[in-house]
């Protein structure tokens, strides 16, 4: 198997290790300094493997509802396939907080903008089994750890003098901003398919 098949397949795999790897790394490194800004950024990056976890591994299945769910398309690898699942969860998550846990202060704001990417998540996940009236994959630890996670990070901010009112709002609209390449992944290539099939019945009429 070529090693990109094998990662896009297999990543979700190695989330309980890593996220143990963490936890352990994170304790011998920070248990004397908590809530220092890197400490709460790698904090966020073992939160989300966590979290991935629930989503993509066990119970899993977050592709699979999404495919179902949102977008109807009657498949369970599009338009949410396999690697924009891996590219999402490693590129887009993983790179960014681990980068703004090494370098804290020039990177201040991309943790800050993944803490407000990480509320906003918890608040759609939340949005969506209303919606559907239905578990989705990623919803107990959105509600246990990204919820109270994120809120708590702005709040001690806020307390610190760190972050003002404006600047809290700020986070949360780049949290919402961050959702939209993500998002755009997946919608671009399902409209232009069901565009393609508008066009390929018009002219078989």
């Amino acid at each position: 198997m070529h090693p990109l098949a094998f990662v896009s397949s297999d990543w979700q795999k190695s989330l309980p290790v890593l996220a143990v790897i963490g936890v352990i790394a994170w304790i011998a490194l920070f248990l004397t300094d908590p809530v220092s800004e890197r400490a709460l950024f790698a904090g966020l990056l073992v939160i989300y493997m966590v979290h991935q976890t629930e989503e993509h591994l066990w119970p899993g299945g977050f592709r699979q509802f999404t495919n179902d769910h949102i977008f109807h398309s009657g498949r369970a690898d599009w338009p949410v396939t396999e690697g924009g699942v891996a590219l999402v969860n490693i590129g887009f998550v993983w790179l960014p907080v681990a980068l703004a846990a090494l370098f804290p202060g020039p990177l201040r704001w991309v943790g800050l903008a993944w803490i407000g990417l990480t509320l906003v998540n918890a608040v759609i996940h939340i949005a969506t089994s209303i919606r559907f009236r239905i578990y989705n994959p990623g919803l107990a630890t959105s509600v246990l750890l990204f919820l109270p996670y994120s809120i708590g990070v702005l709040a001690l901010f806020a307390s610190r003098g760190t972050l003002s009112g404006t600047q809290i709002t700020l986070v949360i609209l780049l949290g919402i901003i961050l959702h939209l390449p993500v998002a755009a992944l997946f919608v671009v290539p399902y409209l232009r398919a069901r565009a393609a099939r508008k066009t390929d019945t018009v002219a078989a009429g």
